[in-house]
């Protein structure tokens, strides 16, 4: 891999090291999608209610994710296995942290530049997030995007593409 940009977040070995009741109240569904089949057992009867229940409260810009978009979304997650696959992400959790904790006991970092992105609302807003990214990575830039949330591309997808843009470019330089 050449180049990497992350969309909202911070590397889950720093979450997991955050963890307190302020981070678990916003964050509750990481602990939620560890547990085996009852996410899916739950979620699959309402998967669009599930949905937006984080489209609301993860957006700034909630018209940003307009009807098609959470059609496109819940059709996506409503397919055969789609749950599993998204909940067993969260569930590799413990060999994730095993992976980081043994790269970090190395010295590993990614040597390929990144960019890191995040919403002026929602939990990387309120942490140093490119400091954290700088203890993962060799060469990290990054920046706050204004008036946004999660769902960068969503909800502010022209100054994504600009920073996109920007950042792929310099590698083909």
């Amino acid at each position: 891999m050449e180049r990497l940009a992350v969309l909202d977040v911070v590397p889950t070995r720093e979450m997991f090291r955050r963890l307190d009741a302020s981070v678990a109240s916003q964050y509750w569904h990481w602990l939620f999608h560890l547990q085996p089949d009852l996410p899916e057992r739950l979620v699959a009867h309402d998967v669009r209610g599930y949905l937006e229940h984080f489209f609301e409260r993860w957006t700034y810009n909630r018209h940003g994710l307009d009807p098609d978009a959470v059609d496109s979304y819940v059709r996506a997650f409503s397919r055969p296995g789609a749950l599993r696959a998204g909940f067993d992400d969260y569930r590799a959790q413990e060999q994730d942290l095993a992976l980081d904790d043994a790269d970090a006991a190395m010295g590993r970092r990614l040597s390929m530049p990144v960019l890191a992105l995040w919403g002026s609302v929602g939990l990387p807003s309120r942490l140093p997030t490119l400091d954290i990214w700088r203890e993962y990575a060799e060469d990290v830039t990054g920046a706050q995007i204004p008036d946004c949330g999660h769902f960068i591309a969503e909800e502010r997808p022209d100054i994504l593409l600009g920073h996109l843009r920007g950042f792929f470019a310099e590698g083909r330089n």
